[in-house]
């Protein structure tokens, strides 16, 4: 599985917080301040090249032809693995029931909170299960 840097982590955040658009290399550089147009190509080549982002197609920016791309389903694997590593380094710090707590609490949106605390329940009462 790829290993991801910082940028490429941004890039992606950026590309899946507006996965229902496909974006620009200057769309993305728009998003964040700190990124280069260099530094989101270079990066796109990559993810491109380990088949975390596709591109989506080519528009027209300004007097030139761009392509636009979107993540792949595989980059969210990788996130997933990503962030699973990244806790493993400090879970003799935090608790897995810690770590839901504060996850949980990130999120703003009543609706939103009771679908993720219905799928958390499901996930906790197949693991369970599988302990008996």
């Amino acid at each position: 599985m790829a290993q991801l840097n910082p940028r490429e982590l941004d890039v992606l955040n950026i590309l899946w917080k507006k996965k229902d658009e496909a974006l620009t290399s200057t769309d993305i550089v728009n998003e964040q301040r700190g990124l280069t147009q260099s530094t989101v190509i270079a990066v796109l080549r990559k993810l491109l090249k380990d088949n975390l982002v596709e591109v989506a197609g080519v528009t027209h920016s300004g007097k030139v032809l761009s392509r636009t791309y979107r993540p792949t389903e595989e980059s969210k694997d990788v996130i997933l693995q990503h962030f699973a590593e990244q806790y493993a380094h400090f879970q003799n710090v935090v608790s897995k029931s810690q770590l839901c707590t504060a996850v949980l609490a990130i999120e703003q949106e009543p609706e939103q909170m009771k679908k993720e605390v219905t799928k958390l329940k499901d996930v906790l009462t197949k693991y369970e299960r599988k302990l008996k």
